[in-house]
């Protein structure tokens, strides 16, 4: 069936305000038990994968090269800290690569690798969008939709496996919970619901 205008602004502010509550879970990860972060970032994985799945891909074209938000700094500080939250359970075996899909081989993943890059991904993609011009509402929707296709949404299957793995096959193993002071973190606020008025603009065209 057809999507109206109103449908097309409404999935997309949905999946853009999931991306944003994402990175708001990675940011809190190290306050949280073990099991407890499993959870929840893989509830909201989850969400983000059927969004995304299901989302009405436009015909439009890309105004100005992708831009990036997330600094070299700020990557390496959040995977420094889920590699130290996931312990020895970071790494894992796996066969499907983004960067070599097409490969039988098996490799060694890490899950806080993983997550740090959809953070990166959907970072760039919240902060992109709210800047509220019609050409960053439209770059920053064809980007995110054309790295889930390449990249992220096979990164985000895997850490989802990764996550069944720990929760459900290694769980008499304990972890313990890392505690740190709250670093500086990237504001994103959960209940933010971010502004459909340009988007409504960007669907007339």
């Amino acid at each position: 069936m057809e999507k109206n205008k109103e449908q097309k602004v409404n999935e997309t502010l949905v999946l853009v305000n999931l991306c944003s509550q994402y990175c708001k879970i990675i940011d809190k990860a190290e306050k949280e038990e073990l099991n407890d972060f499993l959870e929840t970032v893989a509830s909201k994985m989850m969400e983000i994968y059927k969004q995304t799945f299901e989302i009405t891909r436009f015909q439009t074209r890309y105004e100005s090269e992708p831009e990036k938000f997330l600094s070299e700094k700020q990557y390496n500080k959040i995977i420094k800290k889920l590699k130290e939250f996931f312990g020895k359970r970071d790494l894992y075996n796996e066969i499907i690569d983004p960067a070599r899909p097409t490969s039988q081989s098996v490799f060694q993943a890490s899950l806080a690798e993983d997550l740090t890059d959809i953070y990166q991904d959907f970072y760039d993609f919240s902060e992109w969008y709210s800047l509220g011009t019609l050409e960053s509402i439209n770059d920053s929707i064809i980007e995110c939709l054309n790295t889930f296709e390449k990249y992220w949404g096979i990164k985000l299957l895997n850490a989802l496996r990764a996550i069944h793995m720990i929760r459900y096959f290694l769980k008499d193993q304990s972890i313990s919970r890392v505690n740190k002071n709250d670093d500086e973190a990237i504001d994103i606020d959960d209940n933010e619901i971010i502004d459909s008025e340009g988007l409504d603009e960007f669907l007339t065209e």
